[in-house]
């Protein structure tokens, strides 16, 4: 590993951004990108490269990254529910886990959580 996940996602996105939205320019800096993260041995941390860069992009333009996990599919009244903090432009990630047995996890930019599942509740009770 010759440079850690989170400077290649950074150098990525200011490159990007600095490259005006062309295409032909982004899909050339995106190949030599490709490039370069090969030619340091890096490849196997592609995934969490280009998850980082992903994050700091969100990061710029104020966008969000809403993850809501549960255990079943939400119901028509939970998903309006759902909808009244989700705000235009966020990106919303729906994830079944039946491991949850019940309730509901929020992950906002995967920092901020809010974990209302039966299976925190059982668990923070255990714990006592």
């Amino acid at each position: 590993m010759k440079y850690a996940p989170h400077t290649y996602a950074k150098a990525l996105v200011e490159a990007l951004t600095a490259s005006g939205g062309s295409k032909e320019k982004d899909d050339a800096l995106s190949k030599n990108f490709l490039a370069l993260v090969r030619k340091n041995g890096d490849e196997g941390r592609l995934k969490k490269i280009l998850e980082e860069a992903s994050r700091f992009a969100r990061g710029k333009s104020g966008v969000r990254k809403i993850t809501i996990v549960s255990a079943r599919e939400l119901t028509g009244a939970q998903e309006a529910e759902m909808a009244r903090f989700i705000k235009a432009g966020d990106v919303v990630e729906r994830r079944i886990e039946p491991e949850l047995i019940a309730g509901v996890k929020i992950v906002i930019n995967d920092e901020l959580q809010f974990d209302g599942s039966l299976k925190n509740k059982l668990n923070k009770v255990l714990q006592w």
